[in-house]
């Protein structure tokens, strides 16, 4: 059976929090720094951050809303748009999006970045906005071809637990209102 993508629910926290944790785990194996400059998380505190989120109306700081990818009986990949953390921001969704090793190159997370872009569309958001590491040309080619523009580098942004300097790059897609966006 082919792999399915769902929207999140209040029913996926733990299995989701699971697939979180293996993917961080994933990150910085072989020098192959992909996804998140976070490890050691615990899958409980993963679980209730997200459970937390769901929870929260769309029109108060601190919500989240996504899809997972579904496999087998479990979630091995997901994307997420996070609402602002203070209401003068709820204008805006922070983007984020991650597949384990084995699901990659199969089209799953352009159809987690377009389905998570709708749902912003449908809550009448004016921007997303991501981060996503400077050397990971083919997430920011994947970005670019949805309409984010490169809006500026945190050069050396992070150390990763092996030592490694990362650069983070900052991008967003307008998708109504707003000023428009020129490139860095």
């Amino acid at each position: 059976m082919a792999p399915r993508i769902e929207p999140i629910t209040l029913s996926d926290p733990l299995t989701l929090a699971s697939h979180i944790v293996r993917h961080y785990e994933e990150s910085g194996r072989d020098g192959q720094h992909h996804f998140s400059p976070v490890w050691g998380l615990e899958r409980s505190w993963v679980a209730d951050a997200l459970e937390r989120r769901l929870r929260t109306p769309t029109s108060v700081p601190g919500w989240g809303r996504g899809f997972a990818v579904h496999d087998e009986g479990r979630i091995v990949g997901h994307a997420e748009i996070r609402g602002g953390v203070v209401t003068a921001a709820l204008h805006r969704a922070e983007f984020s999006v991650g597949l384990e090793l084995p699901y990659r190159r199969l089209g799953l997370g352009r159809t987690l970045t377009e389905r998570a872009i709708g749902l912003a569309r449908e809550l009448g958001l004016a921007w997303v906005d991501l981060r996503v590491f400077a050397h990971n040309t083919p997430a920011r080619r994947l970005y670019a071809s949805l309409g984010f523009v490169e809006i500026g580098t945190f050069t050396d942004a992070f150390r990763m637990h092996d030592g490694a300097p990362v650069d983070d790059v900052a991008m967003v897609l307008r998708l109504r209102g707003g000023p428009s966006v020129s490139g860095s």
